[in-house]
């Protein structure tokens, strides 16, 4: 076969250098832009995670400053918080702050700790934002174009989008809010917060009716009324202001937003408020509750709600657990809330929060019971406190035995061996003053006078009885007698003439004194009591009424020289070597118009019906009749009856529990497990309970236990009118 060959010589061509260029020219731009958007996205990619590190580390600066915040409140009530030096100092907003970055790890973005777990101590890092944040003034300030590190919301408005202000005629307590996180009584709601408040503020200036917070705790439902008191202070942050020098603020940081930072002071108000581990819906011998009807919400450090049971709202700190047919509010829960899912479900269906909920579940807020337990009884585990930065002291705050406008103790006994008291102590209110009045038992003020005679004026003085009364004119030796006196008596020879001539006298008198010691069953010492008596007692001695002296604490005293052993000091649980405390005449407290109130560190005998006359509705209050004087009864042991058992008890109202729970025994607490004074408990089939929330200051008792919500909120322009100003 023969092939051709082709020639060697190639075909005439040509380079265009235009072209070529011009295509090379379209390469590396297109490269160029390639690396232009790959630095870009870069440079977004980090600034936004930069973002997210500061969004992330503000987060959790704010979660630390509600953890602190309430513990700074506590400690500038208590003893010697206003001495000079570091203890001082840590409770101020500047050092609080401080404290939150540490608290959070702001300053550093990953710990030394933490590398050596990962095993990453060589790597380096890539977050320029990452420093020490030493200056403190440059991330929080407070609202421009204020100076400081908080704006407080005292006796000044700071306008749309900010919570109504308390008003004070303290100007220390005024000064120092600014300074510290100050709680005290002398904040109040005055004129600044008539707009914005539910009540007059004339009428309800401690606490008023304001909406709870839109939070997922539902210590109540968020937007509705309750009873409380808001304290507030607003502030400034922008971490990355701090890192200009760097040049991160402006490629990662949010910028500066406000907040504000909230301690609500909330009466306890539901039906039930446990600060212990409670078992709901059955009696410890697994009995179900009968008779027994609860309304509106149920607050228990850590509840277990039993088959059957029906609550509108339950709220716990530690953990809830629900018996498989327990329903909540309106609307059915279909699972256990704390699954994966349900809760969201719920919520999705029914368009609110459900009502199930754990403190732990709230972000940035935290509830504080403030719970003293055993020592809420007592007034004498307590020594006095000096030198506090807030005008009111923790233990006058927190005590409810300390906040008794009257009080009696047991200052005296027989012997060592023989605890028969001799002497009651009686202190009461007037003028605003209070006064004491030694009883003595066994013996008269002077020689020749009966037991119970007290010394009301000397010779010369008149004296007005406004209660028919014994009285008594004289001295050792020599006396004059009259029964049933009444009105204004002047104790002098014209009067009574004179049963001891060349010696100065005095005037003495004996009411009807409304307590007394007194045998139960013939075997028990006891104090016992009588409130209906009171009112007219107080008159005859020219103390403040009821509605001033309205609130009785009866206690040992153990420390004083009568005594003086602390074997004295009542035990709890209470023994039966322990004094009782009878109450009985109780049942129409109508006298008391602002209340009544029991505190005491002695087993409770309630031998009588309790506060069952209705009167008449605050005026302007809008109450619906019957309505009863609020009343609050608090005692480490309570039994129904006295010398006998009664054949049923209704409870109406509210019921309480102060154990408190460390999240880790499982002893639960049966509320309705209530014993006879034979120390036999009450049969489920007697047991009537009609519990329901309060929803009004008129009806809270002169003594309650409180609580405080503490949140902080960002307050965004969208939110500068309408809800969540009070």
């Amino acid at each position: 076969m023969k092939l051709n060959r082709r020639t060697g010589k190639l075909q005439p061509g040509y380079v265009s250098y235009v072209l070529v260029l011009s295509t090379g020219l379209m390469l590396t731009m297109i490269t160029m832009s390639a690396y232009r958007n790959a630095a870009g996205s870069q440079i977004v990619q980090s600034e936004t995670q930069l973002r997210v590190d500061y969004a992330e580390k503000e987060d959790a600066v704010l979660r630390a400053v509600v953890n602190i915040v309430p513990n700074r409140a506590i400690r500038a009530m208590q003893n010697r918080s206003n001495i000079s030096g570091v203890e001082r100092d840590s409770l101020r907003w500047q050092n609080i702050f401080s404290d939150a970055l540490n608290q959070a790890n702001a300053r550093t973005s990953i710990s030394p700790e933490l590398k050596a777990t990962l095993g990453a101590n060589a790597t380096m890092s890539g977050n320029v934002g990452d420093s020490a944040l030493g200056s403190v003034n440059v991330v929080f300030d407070a609202i421009e174009p204020e100076t400081g590190f908080v704006s407080n919301g005292l006796n000044r408005s700071l306008g749309a989008g900010y919570p109504v202000p308390l008003e004070t005629l303290n100007s220390t307590t005024a000064s120092r809010d600014k300074t510290y996180p100050i709680i005290a009584a002398d904040k109040v709601y005055g004129n600044l917060a008539a707009s914005g408040v539910a009540l007059p503020v004339g009428q309800y200036s401690a606490l008023n009716v304001i909406p709870y917070p839109e939070i997922r705790f539902g210590y109540s439902t968020p937007g509705q009324p309750f009873v409380a008191k808001r304290n507030w202070w607003a502030f400034s942050m922008e971490i990355g202001d701090h890192d200009d020098a760097i040049g991160s603020s402006t490629r990662g940081s949010t910028g500066e937003r406000d907040f504000i930072l909230s301690i609500y002071e909330i009466p306890s108000q539901l039906a039930i408020s446990a600060e212990a581990f409670t078992k709901l819906g059955t009696h410890a011998d697994g009995t179900p509750w009968q008779h027994t009807s609860i309304q509106g919400g149920v607050y228990s450090t850590r509840a277990q709600v039993e088959s059957g049971m029906h609550i509108d709202r339950l709220s716990g700190r530690r953990g809830l657990t629900l018996g498989g047919d327990v329903t909540v509010g309106e609307n059915q829960i279909n699972g256990n809330p704390f699954t994966p899912g349900v809760r969201e479900q719920f919520e999705v269906t029914n368009g609110t929060f459900m009502p199930v909920t754990l403190a732990s579940e709230t972000g940035r807020a935290a509830f504080v019971p403030i719970n003293r337990g055993v020592d809420f009884f007592d007034r004498f585990a307590h020594a006095a406190e000096s030198s506090v930065l807030s005008s009111t002291t923790w233990n006058n705050y927190s005590v409810g035995a300390l906040q008794c406008a009257m009080r009696l103790d047991v200052t005296a006994v027989t012997s060592s061996t023989n605890t028969t008291p001799t002497v009651l102590r009686f202190q009461y209110f007037r003028g605003g003053v209070r006064q004491t009045l030694n009883v003595p038992l066994t013996t008269g003020p002077v020689a020749g006078l009966p037991p119970g005679y007290v010394k009301v004026a000397d010779e010369g003085q008149t004296f007005t009885f406004s209660q028919l009364s014994d009285v008594a004119y004289g001295a050792p030796g020599g006396w004059a007698f009259r029964t049933g006196v009444i009105g204004p008596i002047t104790f002098n020879n014209a009067t009574f003439g004179d049963p001891l001539v060349g010696t100065f006298k005095a005037g003495y008198f004996r009411a009807t004194f409304p307590f007394e010691v007194k045998m139960l069953q013939g075997t028990k010492r006891c104090i016992a009591i009588y409130p209906e008596r009171f009112p007219a007692f107080l008159a005859s001695i020219g103390a403040d009424g009821p509605a001033v002296n309205h609130s009785l604490a009866v206690n040992v005293d153990y420390t004083t020289t009568g005594i003086n052993d602390p074997n004295f000091k009542p035990k709890i649980p209470c023994t039966n070597t322990d004094y009782g405390l009878l109450m009985t005449e109780c049942d129409d407290l109508t006298a008391f118009t602002r209340g009544f109130s029991l505190v005491t560190n002695l087993r409770l005998y309630i031998g009588d019906d309790f506060n069952v006359v209705p009167t008449t509705p605050p005026t302007g209050s809008g109450l619906p009749s019957p309505f009863y004087p609020p009343a609050s009864l608090f005692a480490p042991e309570k039994r129904y009856g006295t010398d006998f058992d009664p054949l049923k008890v209704q409870i109406a109202g509210q019921l309480g529990h102060l154990k408190g729970d460390d999240g880790t025994t499982n002893n639960p607490v049966h509320l309705l497990d209530l014993k006879m004074a034979s120390e036999n408990t009450a049969a489920a089939a007697n047991i009537d309970v009609n519990l329901r929330p309060i929803t009004h200051p008129a009806e809270l008792p002169p003594v309650t236990m409180m609580n405080w919500l503490v949140m902080v909120e960002e307050r965004r322009k969208s939110f500068y009118t309408g809800r969540g100003a009070n």
